[in-house]
């Protein structure tokens, strides 16, 4: 198939600044993408705004907010789905004057995001933050990747009873820091987390696996994959590839870029810029829906999130694919 793109919020008069996007396929078959807007990055007026793109239609609604507090920055959306069909979203709110003092919440909702339930802290302790969507392990655990962006290091909070009680893992170190890893569980069962760089510029996306279920980690690695102090995001496909969104370069957020790998990370050899030019394209989130395609949210210019559509195929080129799928 051929690339498809639309936006899914353009910035307004009300919300002159939007980033972070979220999206989440519901049981229904419709899409639901969340983000953070408001006049500018940790303004008071900041929410957490979402729309819906249902399975008949080809625009997206009229954003909603979703989550607000008078009096208080909201940031960093993630959706989730868990196996009962429970909606959740996980976000951060600043009790200050930066990143360093947000404290993550949570709710949830029992009918695909229509209405929700009462908003809970779930983790208290300033600095630390959500950005990545969690995992279900092959155990049953929810794996929820955040990071401590007073420390500069990032952790698993893994449940293992559908999301009632919740523990924290070891802390992934690096130098520079690292923040915002992106989670999958390898065919072995094993975790690996891909992590941004606190580099300023030249810098790369690190790599950490655990030494168990994922509750103590190896210091991080250094790939060679670049980052510029920007997040990004991967899933594990279900024909095997990993697939990664992030910024393909070590300085400034263009351009957007996907790669795939075949062998579980060790190598990346299919790349394709998804969106390149001046400006800022930054904090993808993919998923893949039931049909096997990639649905991947950014932020456009911090004026818009964007939506786009591609398969593996896409990625890689037809012949590629096609040798693939043959071997």
């Amino acid at each position: 198939m051929d690339i498809f793109e639309r936006m899914a919020f353009v910035a307004d008069r009300r919300y002159q600044s939007c980033h972070a996007s979220t999206i989440t396929e519901l049981p229904s078959g419709d899409l639901l993408a969340a983000w953070y807007a408001g006049a500018y990055e940790k303004a008071k007026d900041v929410a957490i705004l979402c729309s819906r793109l249902l399975k008949s239609s080809s625009e997206w609604t009229e954003a909603e907010v979703l989550a607000k507090d008078p009096d208080r920055s909201e940031g960093n959306p993630v959706l989730f789905v868990d196996p009962k069909g429970i909606l959740w979203l996980f976000y951060v709110t600043m009790y200050g004057g930066g990143w360093d003092e947000c404290k993550i919440k949570r709710k949830k909702s029992l009918d695909n995001g229509r209405t929700w339930g009462e908003t809970q802290i779930l983790h208290g302790e300033l600095g630390w933050m959500t950005r990545n969507k969690p995992i279900i392990a092959k155990s049953g655990s929810i794996v929820l990747p955040i990071y401590d962006e007073a420390g500069l290091n990032s952790m698993m909070m893994i449940s293992k009873d559908g999301g009632d009680t919740w523990q924290v893992s070891g802390r992934i170190l690096s130098d520079p820091g690292n923040l915002q890893p992106a989670v999958v569980e390898l065919k072995d069962g094993k975790l690996l987390a891909y992590l941004r760089t606190w580099a300023k510029e030249g810098g790369c996306i690190w790599r950490s696996v655990p030494e168990d279920g994922g509750y103590t980690w190896s210091r991080a690695l250094a790939t060679k994959l670049p980052n510029p102090n920007s997040a990004a995001d991967m899933i594990l496909s279900r024909s095997g590839n990993i697939i990664l969104a992030f910024n393909d370069a070590p300085r400034g957020r263009t351009p957007l870029s996907m790669a795939l790998s075949p062998d579980e990370g060790v190598t990346w050899p299919f790349r394709r810029v998804l969106e390149g030019g001046t400006g800022e394209f930054s904090y993808p989130a993919i998923i893949q829906s039931e049909d096997g395609l990639l649905h991947i949210t950014y932020t456009y210019k911090r004026e818009a999130i964007k939506h786009v559509v591609v398969s593996e195929e896409w990625i890689m080129g037809v012949g590629e694919w096609e040798k693939y799928r043959s071997s």
